[in-house]
């Protein structure tokens, strides 16, 4: 039986196949002579949740019967949390996961993944408390310091969500592009439409740059589209929508916009 000081096991120390058979016909050997032996269960349900998405149900019955019987391993929680997550039962998941924090409160990748439900919940203060969490724990750390920007910016706190992306530019070249055009958006909520186009500019790849920013360009250039129609700039606007539409072919926002564009301005026309 592994043991909880090695749970999760990550990497290497994941156990083959062989491994996982030879360990499951134990625990279910054990349990012929005690189905209630609630450290079995654990055992079973721990194993057949690491043989895979296949034998989930088996896994969550085990577990559930186990901490049902007075277990309260903290394997089962983590287990929990991440078959619930995976089965987009996410209430169940946040809930497991903070179960495993009261046993495990630095586990990074739990703390992650709770913040990120929290998040995709629309629960944006509670996903800042974790991120902020996450980021005392590492500063340096660029995924947590985006997410953090995003739930800031999110929860409607724009002066934070700002200085969360100021301090992810500084943390190299293809998060900082991601920083500006999150600046940028931010800049548009404020009605700063000018501001938005610098930093809009600014998180372009730019010709031979080999930088891929990790955000859809598409989504840049509509942005652009959309500052540059603001600032009543129309020839650019088209240019941008354009890009879109060779991204994307048949994008109905970049389409919409280039024909209210020529309806306004039909002195330049361009093709759809």
């Amino acid at each position: 039986m592994h043991s909880r000081d090695a749970f999760p096991r990550r990497g290497a120390a994941f156990p083959s196949q062989p491994q996982l058979a030879a360990a499951i016909a134990a625990a279910q050997e054990r349990l012929k002579g005690n189905p209630q032996d609630i450290i079995a269960l654990t055992e079973l349900g721990t194993l057949h949740f690491e043989k895979g998405r296949e034998l989930y149900p088996e896994a969550i019955n085990e577990l559930e019967e186990a901490r049902s019987l007075g277990s309260l391993d903290p394997r089962i929680f983590y287990c929990l949390g991440v078959m619930y997550q995976e089965l987009g039962l996410y209430p169940f998941a946040l809930e497991e996961y903070r179960r495993f924090l009261r046993n495990n409160p630095e586990d990074k990748e739990i703390r992650m993944l709770s913040a990120k439900l929290l998040f995709k919940q629309g629960d944006f203060a509670e996903a800042v408390n974790e991120y902020e969490r996450l980021k005392f724990q590492d500063p340096s750390d660029r995924l947590v310091e985006e997410n953090l920007g995003l739930s800031l910016w999110s929860a409607k706190q724009l002066d934070r969500a700002e200085g969360s992306f100021r301090q992810l530019k500084t943390m190299g070249a293809e998060p900082g592009k991601r920083a500006e055009f999150y600046l940028g958006q931010i800049s548009m909520d404020r009605g700063d439409f000018k501001g938005a186009l610098e930093h809009l500019l600014l998180s372009l790849p730019g010709a031979g740059a080999g930088i891929d920013i990790g955000l859809p360009l598409e989504k840049v250039y509509a942005a652009l589209g959309l500052a540059y129609q603001k600032l009543e700039r129309p020839q650019e606007a088209k240019d941008a929508w354009a890009k879109v539409l060779g991204l994307v072919p048949g994008d109905a926002k970049a389409q919409a916009s280039i024909k209210e564009l020529n309806r306004r301005y039909p002195a330049k026309r361009v093709k759809k």
